[in-house]
């Protein structure tokens, strides 16, 4: 059974990565409630492992370039699933919600991150430069004063 269309690419990817892994160590805390816990300090701790093994892997956006994509996203799921684990090996998950959903969450959020990103990297979804480039050349005006108008007054409204 083939899979179903995987939209992100490595940039994308690599973008998702960066912007995530920043958010986990700043503000994310502080709009969970979760600011000053055991928790925040785990999620802050994701975060920054996160960032640092986006900047060894070899896509786009990797600054060193050492880690493949696919064992990127092969650590992906790996940390996904131990942050979703880790109040419940520690025991916190007894102390209330703010202490085990967080975790749970953004382990949802990055395995459903994983389901969308195509591992070949080859993608069905890529930009057709050309016709990009092409389109950014022509005169917005001329589509929108020239030809037949876009609105037309219905001919029982004009009498």
């Amino acid at each position: 059974m083939p899979f179903p269309p995987r939209p992100i690419d490595s940039t994308l990817h690599g973008a998702t990565d960066y912007t995530a892994g920043a958010t986990l160590m700043t503000i994310f805390p502080r709009l969970a409630g979760i600011e000053g816990t055991r928790t925040a300090r785990q999620i802050r701790r994701a975060g920054a492992i996160h960032a640092g093994y986006s900047t060894l892997t070899s896509y786009p956006l990797g600054i060193v370039k050492v880690l493949p994509f696919k064992a990127h996203l092969a650590i992906d799921a790996i940390g996904a699933i131990a942050l979703a684990a880790t109040p419940f090996l520690t025991g916190q998950f007894l102390k209330g919600k703010k202490e085990w959903v967080p975790h749970v969450g953004l382990c949802m959020f990055e395995l459903s991150s994983l389901l969308l990103t195509d591992p070949t990297d080859k993608g069905e979804f890529h930009a057709n430069l050309e016709a990009v480039r092409e389109a950014n050349t022509e005169d917005p005006h001329r589509k929108i004063y020239e030809g037949p108008p876009a609105v037309v007054r219905p001919a029982a409204a004009a009498a």
